[in-house]
């Protein structure tokens, strides 16, 4: 099985070594608990909260540039979990079935070289629009003058559209790298082709590469960005009485993506680590169970903090529940009083009077 990427060939190889015959049982036993239990039942929560979270930021009020790339992760997210349960998760739980022959023997193989590129292509977009994000984020807080004419939609657009487009061209060669072939009667198993093994795939493309663009330049791009955003907002912080909503608004979203990048940074460094040689081969295999499983839940976590730390969100996901739970009726109650304290936060903040404020409230 290699160490390095994301390792879908849980049951197969290790160099040109085959885990089962080389008596791997523990190893096969520790994949099942990691993808086989602990894996499926992250995705599942997070295909659950990343659905109701699709249902907030795709609603119409969800129109800031920021929630633009959010969606895009969201989607990404998305697949990934849904992708790993099927590339990792079940071949995990049926490997220790003898008998079990169907998706072993004939779907597995079939399956792997796809769900490989298909996850791997949403790794590569998720990575780099957690940066673009995060490059946004940075502009609108610290550069806000210039991002009158950076942070739009149409930019943003053209932003998530050429990552996308770098992602899928570049994660091709993974299409040519493996393959199947037959094994006897109604059975197949995964091969790696000749290009596969080549120096440019095996080195260039699958290590250096690999570890350049998704860990190192998005690691160290998302720490330094980070950091200079923390700093601005805990100015910003101490200013807030003093501001205006636009400003508080600002400074929510940026916690926000603060709180994303950190887990992303703790949840992608354990797969940058498994990227290098010197670990043994034994505990390579052991690690990537455990980088895998945090690449799932950093995919699944984001709905929690969105609720957790998005004011906007959480106000949102209230309406709709409300909407759902108490009929439309109680649904625009909460719209009357958001839209109430809004105007009067914002006239506060403009000087307006206590009196006036007052009759604001009370509506003489």
């Amino acid at each position: 099985m290699q160490g390095k990427e994301l390792n879908f060939k849980v049951n197969l190889t290790y160099g040109d070594d085959n885990i089962q015959d080389d008596g791997f049982g523990s190893l096969l036993q520790l994949m099942f608990v990691f993808f086989g239990v602990i894996m499926p039942i992250i995705g599942v929560i997070g295909i659950i909260g990343n659905i109701l979270t699709g249902i907030v930021l795709f609603r119409r009020e969800m129109r800031s540039t920021t929630v633009y790339f959010l969606r895009t992760l969201l989607i990404t997210d998305s697949g990934i979990i849904l992708g790993a349960i099927m590339g990792v998760s079940i071949i995990s739980i049926t490997q220790l079935d003898s008998k079990e022959l169907l998706f072993n023997d004939v779907i597995y193989p079939h399956i792997f070289t796809p769900i490989n590129y298909f996850v791997m292509a949403l790794q590569t977009l998720n990575v780099w629009t957690t940066v673009a994000v995060t490059v946004e984020r940075y502009i609108a807080i610290c550069l806000p003058f210039k991002s009158i004419n950076i942070c739009n939609r149409r930019n943003a657009y053209i932003m998530i559209g050429i990552t996308t487009l770098l992602s899928v061209v570049y994660n091709i060669p993974r299409c040519f790298a493996t393959g199947f072939t037959t094994c006897g009667d109604r059975c197949y198993m995964v091969i790696t082709t000749d290009f596969g093994k080549s120096y440019f795939y095996t080195t260039v493309y699958s290590e250096w590469l690999y570890t350049i663009l998704i860990y190192v330049i998005p690691l160290l791009m998302l720490g330094v960005l980070n950091t200079l955003l923390i700093k601005e907002l805990m100015r910003m912080r101490k200013r807030r009485s003093v501001t205006n909503t636009k400003e508080n608004t600002e400074f929510n979203l940026g916690i926000v993506l603060v709180i994303i990048v950190v887990v992303f940074i703790i949840c992608q460094t354990p797969g940058l680590v498994a990227q290098f040689y010197f670990l043994d081969a034994d505990f390579l295999m052991q690690w990537t169970c455990v980088s895998n499983t945090l690449f799932v839940l950093n995919s699944s976590v984001n709905f929690i903090i969105y609720t957790a730390v998005g004011k906007k969100f959480r106000t949102v996901l209230l309406k709709i529940i409300t909407k759902c739970l108490c009929g439309s009726g109680a649904s625009s109650n909460i719209d009357r009083e958001v839209t109430s304290l809004t105007t009067i936060k914002e006239t506060y903040v403009s000087g307006v009077t206590c009196d006036e404020l007052s009759a604001l409230t009370t509506g003489d």
